[in-house]
């Protein structure tokens, strides 16, 4: 069932529980990392198609971000927001649908279980597994283009 008045609430609220999640503390598993969110402008992942420049400092030239978090893509071309231990926000100019359908290919390529999905024309979101991994994928509106959030968590 594919609804759009309650999904863009939820799309909203998981993204806000996946930004929370990434700002607490540390955890114990990862001792020399800091579970602190880094919020910088960064380079575009990939060059959009044609831009790709041939000296240091072009654009095209930066070194490219292919895993969000947890085995899970980062979606080409992006933007890095922000990334801490288990969590990756990044940024596109691509519409909401080409990315979700992005996500949603990868979820049954790679044989990811889903768990719950929501996909609208405002938003997707996912909540898949795998043994012994979770992860949510968010994507929605956000600013001048298309926000993704990535979440990953030890599963059962």
């Amino acid at each position: 069932m594919r609804t759009s008045r309650v999904a863009v609430p939820v799309a909203a609220a998981a993204l806000a529980v996946a930004l929370a999640v990434g700002g607490c503390g540390t955890d114990d598993t990862y001792p020399s990392e800091s579970a602190q969110t880094t919020t910088e402008t960064a380079p575009e992942t990939t060059p959009p198609t044609g831009t790709a420049g041939s000296e240091p400092g072009q654009p095209g030239t930066e070194p490219q971000v292919t895993e969000a978090t947890g085995g899970i893509p980062a979606y080409q071309p992006s933007t890095l927001v922000s990334r801490s231990i288990g969590s990756t926000v990044l940024t596109t100019s691509d519409p909401i649908e080409q990315v979700g359908a992005f996500y949603l290919d990868f979820v049954d390529r790679e044989g990811w279980q889903t768990v719950s999905e929501s996909v609208t024309p405002y938003s997707t979101s996912l909540t898949i597994r795998k043994t012994g991994e979770g992860a949510s994928i968010s994507v929605s509106s956000g600013g001048d283009g298309t926000l993704i959030s990535i979440s990953t968590y030890p599963s059962p």
